[in-house]
């Protein structure tokens, strides 16, 4: 046996089916074996991989043990003379692992081999080669001064600029999501991956053993690999940063003396709160500039307001300072709370959401108004006015800053973008059929034809790059079905990063691609997605139970003449309030959908006597998860509403 693959997965289904299927292409004529370690997957990555791929060799924990321990699982039963690791958000061409393979061949000093990395936009990603964390290095990486000095050999040492993009030579460390091993060294240096390792610096460990075995570790850019980064690991949070650290501390105490290793941590963890605290403003930054933004305009609209309505129309001494000071923060308060529990700053921006929001928050501060005392009451036209303005102003603001590029974070709802398909025209066919039944695929202008022959098509495949310029196209889907990995890494180079990239392989109903080496990949699919996963789907269903509950309370002297088992009912509804239930809920708990909290009421309306079967009672609960929106939950609770404490 030539070549041992061995890829450890972790709820990456869509992905790792590209990634098996472009091993298996550049496997053909080579005596090689696949071997995936499942860390217990809750995607149905293991039904998948069993059906589509029956000759890889699968191992399924039962728990998530690590990246290391599931890759040492994988090289127990290896045969392979070469291993190499493959992280499953990868995409290879045919031509890489012969290449590889050739090297390692004509180069026996070499113990470990890697390629050139790119991102999901053919974009080069520079963490292919790496240099080993010296002091200055490490300060550097946990600060984050590496990547304001990019190009800097000094600074930037970490990702080994001193070695150029396309330079084959010998550098510290390689990349573990893509290494190609001796397995003859990985003996040699007493196994492959220290289990002290739950998540990265494993490959720096391995690297610093083969180096010290005497073996080089060679960074061979003549392959390249997709690397879809952050799929698999999420990678722009301080946990990130924090583990990351955890594991280059494992890694000092091993291989540096004492006092160096003593003085490494001590400033690793400097750099790690100078991270988290950078991490924490930026975070805080990024989720309240529109906030901030909206606030400034609604507290300019107030200001306005009253000086026109105090000076224009009634004539009249200004109001207090200390009065506006008491009043208008709350005000303010209000409607951002209301932008914000209307889904005003989700990643799906709507206009309508702003005028809810602006309305919902009128309403309030104007019950608000009517409980101050007198000297705080200086106009309910003021409120009125300033809510319209102020809706107006945000609305113009938000359209004309998104448009100058200022607030990019702001995600409006737009009209699928144009895309363009390569494919032979029975692929193209199929494809654009599925894409129709796919939400927020992108609009096809038309067909790109891989080979020479132009047909039907807008372009042969040679015009590409020209006519997606021509033709104002945001996005290219390749069609994997008479068309090589090679030529469409060859076309993303030509076309550059101006574009989105999807891959597209037979009978499969993804579209997987990703936007850049800092995002986790995205994908279009067939498959079952469920309303109630999003974060802003929960936070609703949150607010509706703890309303609703409240006003329970607050109406249970009628209430508790209408609900059946009164008693129960006021621990229902103190147990919703205190978040141990929810009203609505799944009649089983059920592994694959969203988790909520136990509910007071099934996902169904109830009809008495009668109680679906455990198939139909199951198939309604998806539907909720599925399909759900708040209103879902506001009619569930007034149809049964007399069977709140119990049916």
């Amino acid at each position: 046996m030539k070549l041992s693959v061995i890829i450890v997965n972790y709820n990456v289904k869509y992905f790792i089916e590209v990634c098996l299927h472009s091993v298996f292409r550049a496997a053909e004529g080579i005596a090689a074996e696949v071997i995936v370690v499942d860390n217990n997957s809750k995607d149905d990555s293991c039904t998948m991989i069993r059906a589509k791929y029956p000759q890889v060799r699968l191992i399924e924990n039962k728990e998530n043990l690590g990246f290391s321990r599931a890759n040492n699982q994988g090289v127990a039963i290896a045969q392979g003379e070469y291993i190499l690791f493959l992280n499953p958000d990868t995409v290879m061409p045919e031509d890489f692992l012969r290449k590889m393979i050739g090297y390692m061949d004509a180069h026996p000093e070499a113990g470990s081999i890697g390629p050139r990395l790119i991102d999901g936009r053919g974009k080069y990603a520079p963490d292919g080669k790496k240099s080993f964390p010296s002091l200055s290095v490490a300060i550097f990486k946990t600060t984050g001064i590496n990547k304001i000095f990019k190009n800097s050999t000094y600074f930037n040492k970490y990702y080994a600029v001193h070695v150029q993009e396309h330079e084959t030579a010998e550098v510290d460390i390689l990349s573990g999501c893509c290494m190609m091993v001796r397995r003859s060294v990985i003996d040699k240096v007493n196994g492959a991956f220290d289990e002290a390792y739950f998540m990265y610096c494993e490959d720096f460990d391995l690297c610093y053993r083969i180096q010290k075995a005497g073996y080089k570790n060679i960074y061979y850019p003549e392959v390249t690999l997709i690397h879809y980064k952050g799929e698999s690991t999420r990678k722009a949070t301080i946990s990130h940063v924090r583990i990351f650290n955890d594991a280059l501390s494992v890694f000092v105490r091993k291989h540096y003396s004492k006092t160096n290793a003593r003085l490494f941590i001590m400033l690793i963890n400097v750099g790690i709160v100078l991270r988290a605290v950078l991490s924490v403003v930026k975070q805080l930054l990024k989720v309240l500039r529109l906030p901030i933004f909206d606030a400034a305009i609604l507290l300019g609209t107030l200001a306005f307001m009253t000086t026109f309505w105090v000076e224009e129309v009634k004539h009249i001494l200004p109001i207090p300072l200390e009065s506006i000071l008491k009043t208008f923060p709350v005000y303010i308060g209000i409607w951002i709370l209301s932008l914000f529990f209307n889904g005003v700053y989700d990643q799906a921006y709507k206009a309508t959401r702003v005028v809810r929001g602006m309305a919902i928050g009128t309403v309030v501060i104007l019950a608000y108004y009517g409980l101050l005392p007198p000297e705080l009451r200086y106009s309910r036209a003021i409120i009125i006015f300033s809510a319209f303005i102020g809706t107006v102003a945000m609305l113009g603001l938000h359209g004309l800053l998104y448009r100058l590029g200022i607030f990019k974070f702001i995600r409006y709802d737009q009209l699928p973008g144009k895309g363009v398909i390569v494919a032979h025209e029975a692929e193209y066919e199929r494809t654009r059929a599925t894409l129709k039944n796919v939400h927020y695929a992108p609009e096809i202008t038309g067909r790109v034809e891989p080979s020479g022959e132009k047909g039907n098509s807008l372009a042969t495949l040679p015009e590409l790059s020209k006519f997606a310029y021509a033709a104002g196209v945001e996005e290219i889907i390749f069609c994997i079905n008479g068309f090589s990995y090679a030529e469409m890494f060859r076309q993303m180079e030509q076309c550059g990063i101006a574009y989105e990239y999807k891959i597209h392989i037979p009978g499969s109903n993804s579209f997987v691609g990703s936007n850049s080496s800092q995002t986790a990949g995205d994908l279009y699919t067939l498959d079952r997605r469920y309303n109630l996963a999003d974060f802003a789907k929960q936070r609703n269903k949150r607010l509706i139970d703890v309303f609703s509950a409240f006003a329970f309370i607050l109406l249970s002297p009628i209430l508790l003449f209408i609900v059946k088992k009164p008693g129960v009912f006021l621990s229902n509804c103190i147990a919703v309030l205190s978040g141990r239930r929810t009203w609505i809920g799944y009649s089983h708990q059920h592994p694959y959908l969203p988790r909520i909290r136990k509910g007071v009421l099934p996902a169904y309306n109830i009809v008495a006597g009668y109680r679906p079967d455990e198939d139909a009672a199951e198939k309604l609960d998806v539907l909720y998860a599925q399909d759900y929106t708040s209103d879902t939950d506001i009619r569930l609770i007034l149809k049964n509403l007399k069977y709140l404490g119990g049916f």
